[in-house]
């Protein structure tokens, strides 16, 4: 998969500005705050049809403004596609695919596929169990619309359920209709812990190999689903007899709190280095290698199971990482489409890159030597 063209109106600080990618690596370059950031957003959007940044997409319209569009031409599969994303101030955004208005979301996803590596993933095995789920969802939504269904369909359910749960205290006549409830969340979950613990699993062994490459030594990474009902993977069916069987166990629990107290909702990523938690045992080197194990595991999940190799898209993460990491990030961009974003040009350019520099939202080609100075080219 190949971003060929990216086109931004009235995006975030970008009035009218089109990027022409070739396949290999692209730097946008500049200083901080001039819009590379907006640039790599732009693009992450058309993967997971939203922000990774902020929830009220109004904000993504250039100040002062009440429209703005986002236009991907992309090839997969030697075929050229077109993903338009238009925001009006007020209005649900809306889509046209190759020209044609699609109304649901879901028939979107997946059609364009892209991995984005951020300083912010560097909290991932620090930060609470929240981030490691949002992780798991956003690349299984993108892999799986039955996925991305019975996750919805699982939040709707798990909504009704606590609102009856808060019921149940001035009504415990009430708690006689959670069965009905309980039913419907334990098949919703059931699918859901199954996909994940499928997709763990695929992920820990990627990240293993990716993690004893950086690393060179004898360090073993290992991620492992946790959820409320067992640490070993089983049948979707099985799942849904533990769950069912939780809930029931944990009803009066539940009644008491006013909320549903476990569940997928409460699912966790256990990472392990050596058999030891990285969450409170690992240094700042060994938890950098992991996540970037994890991120290039990422890609090679979605490369396995849709048979596409994804974009690459590395938001000023490079400097984040010493010379030995970024080494390996360079060796692992061969052959792959990657898009990056640095304030230090000079440190990361190879002859050959295309470089684009960015300021205040315009955008010019930088025709540079090897060596990384050089001056603005006009765009495209």
């Amino acid at each position: 998969m190949i971003v060929k063209a990216l086109r931004l109106e009235n995006f975030r600080n970008f009035e009218d500005e089109t990027f022409r990618f070739d396949g290999g690596i692209n730097i946008l370059a500049g200083n901080n705050a001039q819009g590379k950031t907006n640039c790599i957003e732009g693009i992450y959007f058309c993967s997971c049809l939203k922000s990774y940044r902020v929830i009220r997409e109004e904000q993504l319209i250039r100040f002062g403004r009440e429209h703005a569009a986002i236009t991907l031409d992309f090839e997969v599969d030697g075929r050229e596609e077109q993903l338009k994303i238009l925001f009006a101030k007020g209005r649900p955004k809306e889509f046209r695919y190759n020209g044609l208005a699609v109304s649901r979301l879901r028939d979107l996803l997946g059609c364009f596929q892209s991995v984005i590596f951020t300083p912010d993933h560097l909290n991932l095995i620090k930060e609470g169990p929240h981030k490691r789920r949002a992780f798991l969802d956003m690349a299984l939504c993108s892999l799986d619309l039955q996925y991305t269904d019975q996750l919805l369909n699982y939040q709707k359910i798990l909504k009704n359920r606590n609102a009856l749960l808060r019921q149940c205290k001035e009504r415990p006549e009430n708690a006689e209709m959670l069965f009905i409830w309980d039913g419907k969340l334990a098949e919703a979950g059931s699918y859901i812990a199954k996909a994940r613990a499928d997709y763990i699993a695929l992920l820990s062994e990627f990240a293993k190999g990716f993690y004893s490459e950086i690393s060179k030594k004898e360090e073993k990474l290992k991620l492992i689903y946790l959820n409320a009902f067992t640490k070993d993977t089983v049948s979707q069916e099985e799942y849904r007899e533990l769950f069912l069987s939780r809930l029931q166990r944990m009803r009066e629990t539940d009644i008491a709190m006013g909320q549903t107290m476990s569940g997928v909702h409460k699912d966790d990523i256990l990472i392990l280095l050596s058999g030891k938690s990285m969450k409170y045992f690992a240094s700042q080197g060994q938890i950098r290698s992991a996540v970037l194990a994890m991120k290039l595991a990422e890609a090679e999940c979605i490369t396995q199971r849709s048979g596409t190799q994804p974009v690459l898209l590395l938001d000023d993460i490079l400097s984040e990482l010493d010379a030995k990491r970024q080494k390996f990030i360079f060796e692992r961009m061969a052959g792959r489409q990657t898009i990056l974003t640095t304030c230090e040009l000079g440190k990361i350019r190879k002859k050959g890159d295309k470089v684009f520099f960015i300021k205040e939202g315009k955008a010019a080609r930088v025709r540079v030597p090897a060596s990384g100075s050089g001056s603005a080219d006009q765009k495209g």
